[in-house]
């Protein structure tokens, strides 16, 4: 018998956690845990709810009504569920992702989050991405993974992801939007961007994303092998 594995993925935006994540999942028979999905549907419940004047007694009120679920699917997507409700949809809005660093930030959500990832990963082999995944969520994961770029190369990333869009934005002001981005991350009060002790680091700038999914599936796959092995 072998037991579940955690693969605890960290790392600044835009260095390619969730889209390499997934890959791995779907290669190494993983459930992948869509950790800002999680946050996103909280943070959807609580506007429906309260509207955007929403205050932090508020979110402590509704999170005893909330009831999330997410499995992730064949293709590589995740269907999040709220109250029985799937609003993989409605997540992505505008509104949302303008308030969802207000509803993260705090305690009592990132803990209400942080408890329900770690439920799940109790019955199943779990890869998970963030930044605080292998530092608060899961200290005593079985894979640390940090990925990193340098602001250059993730400016360069986002605007390929915006151009393959329609979109055409100034790589300077993303370059400038990351690593503001950067800053809160590493400054955050609770659940800040850290790399931790035992984590494997991997800096992405030079690599391929084939390149990253094939490394990272390779020590999940050495993980798995040594745990039949005792």
């Amino acid at each position: 018998m072998h037991k579940n594995i955690v693969v605890a993925v960290d790392g600044p935006a835009g260095s390619g956690k969730s889209s390499v994540s997934k890959e791995v999942a779907k290669r190494a028979g993983l459930q992948y845990i869509d950790s800002g999905a999680l946050y996103r549907a909280i943070t959807l419940y609580v506007l429906t709810n309260c509207g955007e004047d929403f205050t932090q007694d508020d979110v402590s009120r509704l999170l005893n009504d909330i009831r999330l679920k997410q499995f992730f699917n064949d293709d590589g997507s995740c269907t999040t569920y709220c109250n029985g409700v799937d609003v993989s949809e409605k997540i992505r809005n505008e509104t949302v992702a303008t308030h969802i660093g207000k509803i993260s930030d705090i305690v009592v959500v990132r803990e209400y989050v942080n408890s329900l990832m770690r439920n799940w990963a109790k019955d199943h082999s779990i890869i998970v991405d963030g930044r605080d995944i292998g530092t608060v969520v899961f200290p005593d994961a079985d894979i640390k993974i940090y990925l990193d770029a340098t602001v250059e190369e993730r400016a360069l990333r986002r605007a390929k992801e915006y151009a393959q869009k329609g979109k055409n934005i100034d790589v300077n002001e993303l370059k400038v939007q990351i690593a503001r981005r950067d800053q809160q991350d590493i400054n955050r009060p609770y659940g800040a961007l850290r790399i931790a002790q035992d984590a494997i680091y991997i800096d992405t700038s030079a690599m391929t994303q084939q390149e990253v999914i094939d490394y990272m599936y390779s020590l999940v796959c050495d993980r798995i092998h040594s745990n039949y092995r005792t």
